[in-house]
């Protein structure tokens, strides 16, 4: 189990590591699909496991000591969905930046809108940004600057907390957020950290890893579960309004929503 020691202004649940991952939904031909992408076996954390995009929050996501969310902010405000989150406003607005960071990353969907306030329909003229976003050159606060753009946090909706620890015993506090994917853009799999990538129906992915074809951290199966219950995105989205951010702590093998993910254990064909 997790160590006593207190989270700091800047760490998550019992001082781990804050991150975040997005759940990028659309409608396909067959309803609901989201967008997983299997990591590289030289990965250091989750080598060869299919996961959502996303990572550990950088000191850069965090607002400065003075700050005005208005500035690079739409929507709701870092304090309101702090209260949602049931974290501090200074994490919140951390984690919403690292998802939206993470995401143009990882994905090069980029999660923002323009000074008007509409949505970015086209990422690809950005992705000079998006590089150096990932070799961290630059900042996600300076790519917006730069770009007249800004986060919208009606575009990104908390969705759950899971404390857990990697293969390499490092213990993460993830928080996962629903997203929509935007209309025009197109998620690719053009990064160092991806091995494949794509659009699936959850409960297809579950399939798949109850026939040894694709694995999963609990975490990752838990809201793929969940996601199989929704017909459409619209529906998802409408229920993300009541997701319950209580954090998973350690081992949940006792929980009888997860019985299944401990249970079964499918012979690996990859």
């Amino acid at each position: 189990m997790i160590g006593v020691v207190q989270a700091g202004p800047r760490s998550g649940y019992g001082g781990s590591k804050l991150a975040a991952t997005v759940l990028l939904i659309r409608d396909g031909h067959h309803g609901l699909e989201v967008w997983v992408q299997e990591r590289v076996n030289t990965m250091p954390n989750y080598p060869g496991i299919t996961v959502f995009p996303g990572g550990g929050v950088d000191p850069r996501d965090y607002p400065p000591k003075t700050w005005d969310s208005g500035g690079l902010w739409l929507g709701p405000s870092a304090i309101s969905v702090a209260r949602t989150m049931g974290t501090t406003k200074d994490k919140a607005h951390a984690l919403v930046f690292a998802a939206v960071r993470e995401t143009f990353e990882e994905t090069g969907t980029l999660l923002a809108v323009h000074g008007d306030g509409t949505k970015v329909s086209d990422a690809a003229p950005l992705h000079s940004d998006r590089l150096a976003l990932e070799s961290h050159r630059l900042s996600l606060t300076t790519v917006l600057k730069n770009n007249n753009l800004k986060v919208d946090s009606r575009l990104i909706h908390p969705f759950a907390r899971w404390v857990g620890k990697s293969e390499r015993g490092q213990w993460f506090d993830t928080f996962s957020f629903l997203a929509l994917q935007p209309e025009g853009q197109h998620p690719d799999s053009d990064n160092t950290e991806t091995d494949s990538a794509g659009w699936f129906p959850p409960r297809l992915l579950l399939d798949g890893w109850r026939n040894g074809l694709v694995r999963f951290v609990i975490p990752t199966w838990a809201q793929l579960q969940q996601l199989s219950h929704y017909q459409s995105a619209d529906e998802a989205l409408a229920d993300a309004h009541n997701a319950d951010l209580e954090p998973h702590i350690g081992d949940v093998s006792d929980d009888p929503r997860y019985g299944e993910f401990y249970s079964h254990a499918p012979v690996d064909r990859i």
